[in-house]
């Protein structure tokens, strides 16, 4: 039986971005930030004894706390879970706030994945985009991070920005390809409600223009040995996500901290988006919703298939008693060469997968 996940979620940046629409503050003070960590501490407390193997601390930016608050919160969650011996351990950082000794310490905490916000190594690009960064800051960011004992370590890059050209994202990969991250995702620009670029009306690259862009990034990825296992997700070899991989597959998480989202003991619920509400009462839960088996099973299906490896037609039937085919009509989209049947497996083909949106809803 798979063992749960755990996220952590710590709500602080140095500067919002234009396209986020996680929660996250800038400017919040050292106070503040001392009363969350309480909160999720408090949080934590809930679930006392439950056997975790992926721990993920993300955000906003996590490494604004400083050292002494990260050792705080990884102590709590050896105080209060049983972590496996094997545990993927991983934290996001953003360049310019982690340097040597940051990532040193980390190790020593027992951090052995991070997961880098490096966007674009394109100076004009990362100014769009809001980052604090710039391009010689994120490339020391990472040397520093594999100076210091890292050598799991992802980095995400996005795409499909307004006038990025092809050229663009093959100079940031190239750049970032020659200092070997494990694990690269690579998403493209979505402009969300409430962000600053939805208010902007900003405009992403059109569809055909984004389509291009990402074929390229398949297979430049591919040529330099990264094998794509979910729509976005790039790894050498299986160093995989292991904590995303828990989404995809619908085993359950825990989710610690403001808006942090769980699935655990059958239920989905999350936490409130009110920093002063989270402070007062940590372990409040929102949106708890029973899962039924019909939702189960649309979950099973449309996040499974964003692997590249999709899912078990032998594994559906031994959770539900259900055959894939009794319960959906898969035959269309595989007469269309959308969806592929091999043996136990079905998965998107590469067709399907650029119109992944209208295949997936089959199964909502």
């Amino acid at each position: 039986m798979e063992k749960t996940g755990l996220y952590i979620h710590i709500p602080f940046c140095i500067r919002k971005c234009g396209y986020c629409d996680f929660v996250s503050f800038e400017g919040i003070s050292s106070e503040k930030k001392e009363q969350y960590i309480s909160a999720v501490l408090e949080d934590m407390k809930e679930y006392s004894g439950e056997e975790i193997d992926t721990i993920y601390v993300g955000g906003g930016t996590p490494t604004t706390l400083d050292i002494k608050q990260i050792k705080t919160l990884i102590d709590a969650v050896y105080d209060n879970f049983k972590v496996a011996d094997n545990a993927e351990i991983t934290i996001e950082c953003n360049p310019k706030t982690a340097d040597y000794e940051y990532f040193k310490s980390l190790k020593e905490y027992g951090f052995n994945r991070l997961s880098i916000g490096v966007q674009s190594l394109n100076d004009s690009h990362l100014s769009f985009l809001g980052r604090a960064h710039n391009s010689i800051e994120a490339i020391s960011c990472i040397n520093q991070a594999k100076l210091s004992g890292f050598e799991n370590f992802s980095v995400d890059v996005m795409f499909g920005l307004p006038n990025q050209t092809i050229e663009d994202i093959k100079n940031t990969l190239e750049k970032l390809t020659d200092m070997s991250p494990s694990h690269i995702s690579c998403y493209s620009l979505i402009i969300e409600p409430g962000t600053a670029f939805y208010e902007r009306e900003v405009q992403p690259l059109d569809d055909d223009k984004e389509r291009d862009m990402q074929s390229f990034i398949v297979e430049y990825l591919k040529d330099k040995g990264y094998n794509r296992y979910e729509i976005s997700n790039f790894a050498k070899g299986n160093m995989y996500s292991k904590h995303n991989l828990k989404y995809w597959n619908l085993t359950p998480y825990i989710g610690v901290g403001i808006k942090a989202s769980s699935y655990y003991g059958g239920y989905r619920y999350e936490k409130t988006d009110d920093f002063d509400a989270y402070i007062n009462s940590p372990t409040e839960k929102k949106n708890l919703q029973k899962v039924t088996k019909d939702e189960e099973m649309s979950e099973f299906m449309f996040l499974g298939l964003r692997k590249a490896d999709g899912v078990s037609f032998s594994e559906f039937y031994r959770k539900f008693g259900i055959e894939i085919e009794e319960k959906y009509n898969i035959k269309r989209n595989i007469s269309l060469g959308l969806l592929i049947k091999k043996g136990d497996r079905l998965y998107l083909s590469e067709r399907g997968i650029d119109v992944s949106n209208s295949v997936l809803c089959d199964f909502v």
